[in-house]
């Protein structure tokens, strides 16, 4: 990988735009613009793909970003959830992975429709979410992007995700309500901080003492009863935020969707930023960018779960798949953090894999091999995304 010169680069920009022009569909932005993929309307993926679409000046994308908006907003539930997609040939909508569409649709809605009235009716949801008044969004499990996996309680990659949406929704607003928002915001960052951030000392409590019900110290409970914290048996000395917390229980492996938004919804510190970058490298989780996790959960973990079957083996899928998506997340992380001349290397990385896989859906994350949906719409405009990024020498979010 990092062969790929700068021509490359700009041709697979090209290539990108043509990409999502497939993907065009007069109910919106399909997921896949081939025959065998994804012929839905997703609120993740649709948005997504706005972040570096919007840049392409196509009439035919842009037209489609506005009715993927419309289309999303028009099927929302009576309680002001956005549905997780929705079906181009039924136009049924899908709730069942719930968790972050409402919160990409905030997103995409500000930057290309702003609507006020609708985005306080799906953060009002979002309050709703916070079911133990942490500040935090709770989520069923295999309830957000990684809709096959076992990501569940406080996931990390949802709340950071929740930081950056409120910030966007502040721009909507003025006065006090905006001024509520981003004290939200604020107050989401420094719970994200407080307790998801693992110090590399082998201490799991602090991380659940919230989940707890009694009060007291922090080794027993207000009867003396000894708090029990789970054994952390990965990545022990390592610092970085934990993928999600649940009841007396938290997830171990890296997840690297989680930690890069927190880089980019500035919940991360310069320190913290570093640290996380040279995680991604150290253990090569840029090889393809960008593998999902690392370690990959194996059969007989806590965490392994009888419903991954072949799909999620290990290095599979969500499971350490490589994806280009987040390999144009990652380029935006490294812009963010200053250090230019790896963002333009990730960057023709990424352009090497897109061009490999056809902007394929995943890849194996050991092998490199393309093994997901081709044409696949977030993969295309994360790679616009990425290298508007470059290109700027900074992060155009909105």
């Amino acid at each position: 990988m990092g062969t790929y010169s700068m021509a490359q680069v700009d041709k697979t920009y090209g290539d990108a735009i043509e990409c999502l022009r497939r993907c065009c569909y007069q109910w919106g932005l399909k997921a896949s613009g081939r025959p065998v993929g994804h012929h839905q309307v997703w609120a993740r993926d649709a948005m997504i793909s706005a972040l570096g679409g919007r840049f392409a000046q196509d009439k035919q994308i842009e037209d489609a970003f506005q009715a993927s908006i419309a289309l999303l907003k028009d099927h929302r539930a009576p309680n002001g959830a956005i549905p997780n997609n929705v079906d181009c040939a039924t136009l049924r909508p899908n709730f069942r992975a719930y968790a972050d569409g409402g919160l990409w649709w905030i997103i995409g809605s500000a930057m290309l429709a702003p609507d006020p009235d609708v985005t306080r009716e799906v953060l009002r949801w979002y309050e709703y979410q916070d079911v133990d008044q942490s500040g935090l969004l709770s989520m069923q499990e295999a309830s957000d992007w990684q809709d096959l996996f076992c990501t569940r309680g406080k996931g990390l990659y949802l709340n950071c995700l929740y930081v950056i949406a409120l910030r966007c929704a502040a721009e909507l607003f003025s006065g006090d309500e905006a001024e509520r928002l981003l004290r939200r915001a604020g107050l989401v960052a420094e719970r994200i901080n407080a307790y998801f951030w693992y110090a590399g000392d082998n201490n799991t409590l602090r991380h659940i003492s919230n989940s707890f019900s009694t009060e007291g110290s922090p080794l027993r409970d207000s009867m003396g009863r000894s708090r029990e914290a789970p054994e952390k048996r990965y990545l022990k000395e390592e610092r970085y935020y934990l993928p999600y917390l649940g009841f007396r229980a938290l997830g171990e492996w890296f997840d690297s969707f989680g930690n890069i938004l927190a880089i980019l919804a500035g919940v991360a510190d310069e320190q913290q930023t570093g640290v996380i970058l040279d995680f991604i490298s150290r253990y090569s989780l840029d090889n393809w960018p960008l593998r999902s996790l690392t370690p990959a959960i194996q059969p007989g973990d806590a965490d392994w779960r009888s419903y991954y079957g072949s799909l999620n083996a290990p290095h599979h899928y969500h499971n350490g798949g490589a994806w280009p998506f987040l390999g144009g997340f990652y380029v935006a992380a490294l812009v963010k953090a200053g250090r230019g001349e790896a963002a333009t290397l990730a960057l023709r990385n990424l352009a090497e894999l897109n061009q490999r896989g056809q902007f394929n859906e995943w890849h194996h994350g050991e092998t490199g091999v393309a093994m997901g949906a081709q044409d696949q719409a977030w993969s295309a405009g994360m790679y616009l995304f990425a290298s508007e990024c470059v290109q700027r020498g900074r992060v155009p979010l909105l």
